[in-house]
């Protein structure tokens, strides 16, 4: 029987095998047909977007869980380029008012703009990322699409040659640091640093906030989603210098550490970050913020700064700003120390201990004017600009939405803490505006709220709502009082529960059907592993490997018939 299973598992392996190691001759992410399984094959032409690429052989260097990354920031970049051609229009007409001006909108991608984008793309690949801005955005001066890989730049070189950029892509065999590094010097910082590695960017941000220029824009991703999620803890601090908490709320947390991480890079050089766009999506996070310089605004940033208290039991969150600081009228930064602790030494919802998270950053993750902006230029974009057009609309709207206030409550951690049924974001959404507070969902995850409302306004909800739940729990006698659930269940109630369903308790990205979390597309989505380059070997060698393949399976064969 033993034997039976293991030969079920070696067919099963070797079936698999031969799947994965199809070739094919060309792939296009717009095909409804393909999966991870297709390109990772030793020779692949991909078409995405209007790049067409060569896949270096034998590397995994492309994986299409990331197409949304790449639309989402053409787009971004795209108006980021629109801003940088307005204000330079504006210097030109001041020093000579009889200058003249092309319009954004008459600008053509692909032509090189004189004082247009600089842009840094440090860990570029194949290139294909750099290529899709020269082909899709205008407006652009140079690309720098950088690599230390030699196999990887000789792919960028190709790439390059075959979509017929040369005039705006430069290749660049250099390590990521040593480029950022090496354009400190005003006149040749960055318009745009795109930040996109295999796994952490923390050792690249600190050259990056040194390259960029004034209003520049630092673009990063990050997919090691398990250090920052709170699974590597330690992990986590020694990258970012933050502490991560293990919750529901654990996507936000990701991107507000980042964030705490790169203030502090920006604050050693007299600058401040101002976030642009924020988000989490799928398995990973990407951002887009804005550097721009002033000591004293660097300084007032402090009070954006917190270390996070975290109740064990019940969730609750409670922040321990760093200071207190503000800007007076002549744009001195002024001071004051920050009151606290805002907690005893336990929690006070529920009396458990308190575990301690951060710091991490306080203020807004979006720019609301430039997601608006972002939308309009979108929707106005040919219907074939954007393979995940429908999707970055939806996320988009559901941002706009999206209330500043740090962190959210999940609907279903919120029931399994009260031992009821988990409530419908209707009647959370209801309660909470008919008590007067505001209230939205979060494009982080799905069924949670964010809410302007104290703790303890969600937890007289959730008591009123458990009465009124058909779930058997055990009555308030019975129970040990010493428990955390017993003290939440008792906590007298602040406010009257209103569960009147509210006229305004659904957005507008649900009234017009706008689905933020989908589905996967296929199996397997997701993070692919490190990319390698496979060694070309010699006839010889191909020659001594294929003889010791037929060795070895004569000799399973006469194993099998022994057996």
């Amino acid at each position: 029987m033993i034997f039976i299973l293991s030969r079920i598992r070696v067919d099963y392996f070797l079936i698999r095998t031969s799947i994965l190691n199809r070739r094919l001759s060309n792939l296009n992410i717009n095909d409804e047909d393909y999966s991870l399984s297709t390109i990772m094959t030793d020779s692949v032409q991909v078409k995405e977007g209007k790049a067409n690429i060569r896949l270096p052989e034998g590397a995994v260097f492309y994986n299409p869980a990331q197409v949304f990354n790449r639309d989402l920031s053409v787009a971004c970049l795209r108006l980021v380029s629109k801003y940088h051609h307005e204000n330079e229009c504006k210097r030109m007409l001041k020093n000579d008012p009889n200058a003249t001006c092309i319009p954004f909108d008459q600008l053509t991608a692909g032509v090189r703009q004189e004082n247009g984008l600089k842009i840094a793309e440090a860990l570029s690949a194949t290139g294909l990322r750099s290529v899709r801005y020269a082909r899709e955005i205008p407006g652009i001066d140079t690309i720098y699409a950088n690599d230390i890989d030699a196999g990887a730049v000789e792919s960028i070189k190709q790439n390059i040659e075959l979509n017929d950029v040369k005039n705006l892509v430069q290749p660049s065999h250099d390590d990521a640091m040593s480029l950022l590094y090496n354009h400190r010097k005003i006149d040749e910082q960055f318009h745009v640093v795109d930040l996109d590695p295999y796994g952490t960017p923390a050792q690249f941000l600190d050259g990056a906030v040194q390259c960029i220029k004034k209003n520049g824009v630092i673009c990063i991703t990050a997919t090691d989603m398990a250090s920052l999620c709170g699974n590597n803890p330690h992990s986590c601090y020694s990258k970012y210098g933050s502490i991560p908490l293990h919750q529901p709320f654990c996507h936000e947390f990701a991107l507000r550490m980042i964030l705490y991480t790169l203030h502090l890079q920006a604050a050693r050089y007299d600058r401040i970050i101002e976030p642009l766009l924020c988000m989490s999506i799928d398995f990973y996070v990407r951002l887009f913020v804005r550097i721009n310089y002033g000591s004293a605004k660097a300084q007032s940033q402090l009070g954006d700064i917190a270390t996070v208290y975290n109740c064990i039991y019940c969730t609750s969150f409670y922040f321990q700003p760093y200071g207190q600081a503000s800007l007076d009228e002549r744009g001195n930064a002024k001071f004051k120390y920050a009151h606290g602790p805002p907690v005893g030494t336990t929690c006070s919802h529920c009396g458990s201990n308190l575990r301690v998270g951060g710091p991490i950053w306080l203020g807004p993750l979006f720019d609301h004017s430039f997601v608006g902006e972002l939308i309009t230029s979108i929707e106005q974009a040919p219907e074939d600009s954007y393979a995940y057009r429908e999707r970055m609309l939806s996320m988009l709207h559901v941002v706009q939405e999206e209330l500043p206030d740090p962190l959210y409550f999940d609907n279903g951690k919120l029931a399994q803490i009260m031992h009821t049924q988990m409530p419908q974001n209707k009647i959370l959404r209801s309660a909470l505006l008919n008590a007067g507070y505001k209230v939205s969902t979060t494009h982080a995850r799905q069924d949670a709220i964010k809410t302007n409302a104290p703790h303890a306004v969600i937890w007289d909800i959730m008591r009123a709502f458990g009465e009124q739940s058909p779930t058997k729990r055990a009555a308030t006698e019975r129970l040990n009082t010493e428990t955390p659930y017993y003290r939440l269940l008792t906590k007298p109630s602040t406010i009257k529960v209103d569960f009147t369903e509210h006229p305004d308790w659904e957005s507008e990205a649900r009234k017009n059907k706008l689905i933020r979390f989908l589905g996967n597309p296929h199996a397997r989505w997701g993070p692919l592993g490190k990319a390698v380059t496979k060694k070309k070997r010699s006839s010889d060698e191909i020659d001594s490997a294929q003889n010791k393949k037929q060795t070895k399976s004569d000799a399973d064969s006469s194993s099998e018939e022994n057996v």
